[in-house]
């Protein structure tokens, strides 16, 4: 039988927890880590975005996927370590050519250093570099983090000494392919949940009780996203907003979060403290005043909605600069995420 290697192993469980401990035949464990690590990043992922779950608990589990993962790494070494007896924990003198590629994926470069490869080395270490901070300004290069990521760690392997290496080009070609694949899909899942949810911090009362100022939301984006009336929603600043806001010398608002009141083609009329939608008294338990203006009636058109701040006689809103048209609405707040003593679900 061919001796496993321990560093492949650990390789294998970097993917994900369990892999490693499948390659040493420790199916048990293997299958122990995967199912624990599924269950964490589900209650995790629940506990962050779901307007129920809990923020808190959201970080004491990615803490606990954490410490999970590096356990794995752990034990997938001395799954296969334990039978190799002979064997350094890390290769020192008897070098290991899936120790380079395990330093690799920690930061391209490392590997070639291990190697005694100080071109390649410094190469692959400024591109990484570079790549990271130039991320910030031009997103389009992230893409080439994970393409250098796979380069190094199949370069790192494939230039090692011929008689240390097991796996073919091959082979090693595939795992390659593999850490190119995990790198996009770890750094273009939080691409794609961004543009599905976006955080908000809330800088005024003008929705005071139901929002007070530093809480931070959740808001989701939808494209066939259509308010209704309580929806709590965060726009764009609308053109006739802006406008007052210049008259006034008010400091530019870029966003705008309000309630929906009034949907297109229903009568709005705000009279004796009371808002009424087609002549019907709106219930409004979240109001802590009367409202003191008066305003309409006047019919929503198409394509706009009639929104207010649940702090009615102090907020900047449609019964100042008008109806908001649909296109300026980012989409329905849903949570408030921070601070710990202010989480809960909004609507």
């Amino acid at each position: 039988m061919k001796k496993k290697d321990s560093w492949l192993a650990v390789n294998l469980s970097m993917f994900f927890p369990g892999l490693g401990q499948f390659y040493a035949r420790k199916d048990t464990k293997g299958i122990f880590f995967l199912l624990s690590q599924l269950i964490l990043v589900s209650f995790a992922l629940w506990s962050f975005l779901d307007a129920r779950g809990n923020t808190l608990t959201g970080i004491g589990l990615l803490l606990a996927i954490a410490t999970l993962y590096l356990v794995n790494i752990f034990d997938a070494h001395a799954s296969v370590f334990q039978d190799n007896f002979r064997e350094e924990k890390i290769p020192r003198n008897n070098k290991n050519p899936w120790f380079a590629v395990f330093l690799t994926r920690i930061l391209p470069g490392l590997g070639q250093l291990y190697n005694h490869q100080s071109l390649a080395a410094i190469l692959f270490l400024s591109v990484t570099i570079f790549l990271a901070i130039a991320d910030d300004v031009f997103l389009t290069l992230g893409m080439l983090t994970p393409i250098i990521g796979a380069i190094a760690t199949y370069h790192a392997y494939t230039t090692f000494p011929k008689e240390k290496k097991v796996a073919g080009r091959a082979i090693v070609a595939i795992f390659a392919v593999l850490v190119l694949i995990s790198g996009v899909a770890s750094k273009y899942s939080f691409v794609w949940l961004e543009t599905r949810i976006e955080r908000f911090q809330i800088p005024s009362l003008s929705m005071y009780p139901t929002l007070q100022v530093g809480d931070k939301i959740l808001v989701h984006k939808a494209k066939n996203y259509l308010p209704q009336t309580g929806d709590l929603i965060v726009f764009k600043e609308p053109p006739k907003a802006a406008e007052l806001d210049t008259q006034s010398g008010n400091e530019k608002q870029e966003y705008y979060i309000k309630r929906i009141i009034a949907t297109p083609g229903q009568k709005i009329n705000i009279n004796n403290g009371q808002v009424y939608i087609n002549d019907r008294a709106l219930q409004e338990d979240y109001l802590t005043e009367d409202i003191f203006y008066q305003w309409g009636p006047q019919t929503v058109p198409d394509g706009t909605y009639f929104v207010l701040g649940d702090n009615r006689n102090h907020s900047f809103d449609s019964h100042v600069w008008g109806f908001l048209p649909a296109k300026s609405i980012i989409g329905k707040a849903y949570k408030i995420y921070w601070p710990p003593q202010r989480i809960m679900p909004l609507n």
